[in-house]
């Protein structure tokens, strides 16, 4: 194909797939902890990592178009309807938890137009890439993927070798699996500002934390400092963290506020470990009058009275901390790094200051109990969060928590058996992890739920916060789907 903008493109779709029964799951985690349905409150978010390897992967000649299947389901039925006619690459970001069905979407593109070349990345073509290599799958990009795909496109766009490209798996002309060498990660700054009119015009995305709509999702370091032994973010994105500068974010979010979003969510693993970067940012927001509403991930142990306030004037209203359980000995053991007593105390300054919380809890760890699990329920009520979700430990591949479960049972093979419907609501190998069964822990759960929000203390206090019927309707909405998820444990 000759590179002429006269001419048609090479054209290739990035698709978030829509999963039949579910409107909300949450797929811009590439480090394996997707989630969906009720058990989070409905809660949908706008794509990044998507709209991240478009804009990047635009070139003279290819056109590099995104449909969020979940929000633009018209788009989508077109383009099955047309039998994907137009498109010459089909690129799709997978976990291990969707890759079943992930694999369905290409084994359909195939028989309907197999001249269509189709890319797996993500967490589970990373960690699991001989059996992401399926027969539908022509190629799978590995760990960071924006600047592989971008190359591996042009490539083929041309017509020309994609033997060694760094970053790329394929199968070779015998059927044996190929990894070509993994590519050096990018410096942050150096990648565009993710264009966000790739997203579905007026696609209203819910979510029971948000407070001002429309909002988006920004991304501004990857990796993380802590090293637990249950999550691939390290793997993935390499063991050092990187991030970008105070500018070149705020450049992202003058953009974003001219777009017309009101309201950011920061999708770090832990926003909150780059404090001084974190105060140009917060006090540059606060100068020029941004008005942007925003929510950040945190770590207890990572962050201080003094960041909170800063982040607070700034327009942060939520920070989200992964707690995991009210056991020092399973905070240990997750090699988490930090202590129920720091925990307490962030909880503590926050409400002192006014920000609202949530806690990320798990149960199924090795050496959880019914009584460490009733004494993390107890805890949680003691630390007071704003909201909280509780899910059952699940090994992630590319985890060492995997490896020690796969040490024990092989059958876990490459752990696909994990999907979107069991995930964190369905023991999946528990006795392995923790010794207990997965229908304890899945009553574990729901307990959970009901002692946490069916308080009539704890509705109470959150119908007295109502400022807005905007409030009302995400309250409303958010409740009836976490009342439902508590009485019957269904997603």
């Amino acid at each position: 194909m000759e590179e002429n903008n006269s001419k048609i493109k090479f054209r290739a779709l990035f698709l978030k797939p829509w999963e039949k029964g579910s409107k909300n799951i949450v797929r811009d985690f590439v480090y394996g902890c997707w989630c969906n349905g009720k058990r989070i409150g409905g809660m949908q978010m706008p794509p990044i990592n998507e709209i991240y390897c478009a804009t990047h992967a635009r070139s003279g000649l290819v056109d590099a178009v995104f449909i969020d299947a979940q929000a633009s389901w018209d788009k989508f039925e077109e383009i099955e309807r047309l039998e994907y006619a137009g498109i010459d690459c089909l690129i799709l970001m997978c976990s291990t938890q969707s890759f079943r069905s992930d694999l369905k979407i290409f084994e359909k593109v195939k028989s309907l137009n197999p001249a269509i070349k189709t890319v797996l990345f993500g967490s589970h073509p990373t960690f699991m890439p001989e059996y992401a290599l399926a027969e539908a799958v022509d190629f799978i990009v590995r760990k960071e993927p924006e600047e592989a795909i971008r190359v591996l496109l042009d490539a083929i766009a041309r017509g020309e070798d994609t033997l060694n490209i760094c970053g790329i798996g394929y199968r070779d002309k015998n059927g044996e699996v190929v990894l070509n060498s993994d590519r050096e990660f990018c410096d942050m700054n150096d990648l565009p500002i993710p264009d966000r009119t790739l997203l579905p015009e007026n696609a209203d995305y819910f979510n029971p934390v948000v407070h001002r709509l429309p909002y988006t999702t920004i991304q501004t370091s990857r990796g993380c400092p802590g090293r637990c032994i249950f999550c691939t973010s390290p793997e993935f994105y390499g063991r050092k963290y990187r991030f970008r500068s105070a500018e070149n974010v705020l450049k992202e979010l003058r953009v974003i506020k001219e777009l017309g979003y009101r309201e950011v969510f920061f999708r770090d693993e832990t926003f909150t470990a780059l404090k001084s970067r974190n105060a140009e940012i917060c006090q540059a927001m606060i100068d020029e009058n941004l008005s942007l509403s925003w929510i950040a991930n945190g770590r207890v142990d990572m962050i201080d009275r003094e960041t909170m306030a800063l982040m607070k004037r700034a327009g942060c209203h939520m920070i989200k901390f992964g707690v995991e359980t009210s056991s020092n000995e399973l905070l240990k053991t997750y090699r988490k790094g930090t202590t129920a007593e720091q925990t307490r105390e962030c909880f503590r300054l926050a409400r002192e200051l006014g920000i609202e919380t949530h806690a990320h809890l798990i149960f199924g760890g090795p050496g959880e109990s019914w009584d460490t699990i009733n004494a993390t329920i107890k805890f949680v009520r003691e630390i007071r969060p704003s909201t909280a979700s509780f899910g059952i430990l699940t090994p992630y591949p590319g985890t060492e928590l995997f490896a020690m479960v796969a040490a024990k049972n092989p059958s876990i093979r490459d752990g696909s058996d994990s999907n979107m419907d069991n995930l964190h609501t369905e023991g999946f190998y528990s006795k392995e992890m923790s010794g207990m069964t997965g229908d304890e822990l899945s009553r574990a759960v729901k307990r959970a739920y009901r002692k946490f929000y069916l308080r009539p203390s704890y509705i109470l206090g959150k119908l007295l916060k109502i400022r807005s019927f905007e409030q009302l309707v995400i309250l409303v909405i958010s409740g009836l789907n976490i009342l439902s998820f508590s009485i019957s444990g269904k997603k």
